[in-house]
């Protein structure tokens, strides 16, 4: 899923290690290049550092060309855009000798060497990475499934521009407006229901992660009512050649020929959110290999004072919507026939005697680290709730499921604004649920540095209620 929501708008995060593998090439050639023409004596440390600098220069100069957001497969995008980095790379590198007067350290045979083997390698990776990219889009891996809803020539369009064996944006399924009398099933090709359908097992069964709302004549009465109705899940919604009054500050997008206004959109995609995942990754790592001693001690505290299990496994609610079981120390006391949906508060008579000490400190969060490394939830994001409360709060709170538009997280940004513990008291969860929301569209990763470091503050000076 991961992977899917790298790619959820754009190729961008496919470039980047698509020109990192193009750098590391680089520096491959020039090394070889130089072993070609002296294959007995020793790798001069002139030939390394020219080789570092030629491989640097390109990966730097590939990022005036970053504005692109689809990869296109074939030769004619290769002639267009490496090719051309490649002349300027070896052009600044030629150019900063002269000037700092070294051209005679380095041989020119190396140098055309270089050249024509890099000229060689480069079209064999692109030929490797059109096929790496056809392999992830056959396999689903970066596919991104479609809701369409529209008019029934909008949505002809549309499926002939985003033909399922190029194209990573596929229409699972569809809502043509101007057909539903005449209940066809299998629309174009593809499955058709009509509005007075189940939204959310819609949802639910194609596995949807975009609706596409096709702005027309024909659809233009029905737009208002349909974001209404979208926001009330946690799926992306996105507008097509809008022609209406509405004015939408969120970000426009051009994909095929048409314009793409994202009505409600998660910011969790591309470069930025797989940062944001590896360094998510290797933080839990070491909290886990580090806290393994305190894991371990409060695991024989839990086990002396109330015996197994030690750690408490529970479902939440994570992207999506997607349930995930919870992985936590246990504090409170093993009770037949309990309610789990029942939160723990200050004073609890269930709660263990090591209990107390494990909620205060947040120890009993530890192992959900392991659920970062599962990849069901995140270092910060918003607090994941048990599938009773997020049933129970979706219907009592307008929107509630936008909250749902990232990974849950171990903390978040109204944990660290005091929305800690029970929201038993009225309007909590409604603060809990804004600052939630306020973290989805303003995420950046510096705020979830921000957040980190008054975590730490949070847990060893706030009292919790």
């Amino acid at each position: 899923m991961l992977i899917e929501k790298i790619f959820q708008r754009d190729d961008k995060s496919f470039f980047l290690f698509y020109r990192l593998y193009l750098s590391g090439i680089l520096y491959f050639c020039s090394i070889l290049s130089y072993k070609i023409r002296n294959i007995t004596s020793e790798l001069k440390d002139d030939y390394i550092l020219a080789s570092i600098i030629i491989a640097v220069v390109f990966f730097i100069l590939s990022f005036f060309y970053s504005n692109e957001k689809k990869y296109v497969r074939g030769p004619v995008q290769w002639l267009k855009i490496e090719f051309l980095l490649l002349i300027q790379t070896f052009s600044f590198v030629i150019l900063l000798t002269v000037m700092i007067k070294i051209t005679d350290i380095y041989s020119r045979i190396w140098l055309f060497t270089n050249i024509g083997l890099a000229f060689i390698f480069f079209i064999i990776s692109k030929v490797l990475f059109d096929l790496i990219y056809a392999r992830l889009i056959s396999s689903n891996a970066i596919q991104r499934n479609i809701l369409l809803i529209g008019d029934a020539e909008g949505c002809k369009n549309i499926i002939q521009k985003f033909p399922k064996k190029i194209s990573n944006s596929v229409i699972k399924c569809l809502i043509a407006i101007d057909q539903l009398d005449k209940k066809d099933l299998n629309f174009y090709g593809i499955p058709s229901f009509s509005l007075k359908e189940n939204f959310g097992q819609i949802l639910n069964h194609h596995s949807i992660g975009q609706v596409w709302i096709i702005s027309s004549s024909k659809t233009q009465s029905y737009i208002e009512n349909l974001i209404e109705r979208f926001l009330n899940f946690s799926v992306d919604c996105r507008l097509i050649q809008p022609e209406s009054k509405f004015k939408f500050i969120e970000g426009l997008d051009s994909e095929a020929g048409f314009d793409f206004y994202n009505v409600s959109f998660s910011p969790f995609f591309g470069t930025s959110f797989l940062i944001k995942t590896i360094l998510d990754k290797l933080f839990s790592l070491l909290a886990l290999i580090l806290m393994s001693p305190i894991i371990l001690i409060f695991s024989i505290l839990i086990l002396i004072e109330d015996g197994f299990p030690i750690f408490f496994r529970q479902k939440r609610t994570g992207w999506d919507g997607k349930s995930f079981n919870i992985f936590k120390l246990r504090s409170i006391k093993n009770m037949k026939n309990s309610n789990e949906a029942l939160q723990v508060k200050a004073g609890d008579s269930r709660l263990l005697k090591v209990g107390k000490i494990i909620r205060r400190l947040s120890i009993d969060e530890l192992p959900q680290f392991y659920n970062v490394l599962r990849g069901d939830m995140a270092i910060v994001g918003p607090r994941p709730h048990m599938t009773d409360h997020t049933k129970y709060y979706s219907n009592d709170i307008k929107n509630f499921m936008q909250r749902h538009k990232c990974l849950p997280g171990i903390t978040g940004w109204a944990q660290v604004n005091g929305s800690r513990g029970p929201t038993d008291k009225e309007g909590a969860m409604e603060k809990r649920f804004q600052h939630d929301l306020y973290y989805i569209k303003n995420w950046n990763l510096m705020l979830d540095v921000y957040i980190l470091i008054k975590t730490m503050f949070v847990v060893l000076f706030q009292k919790v209620d």
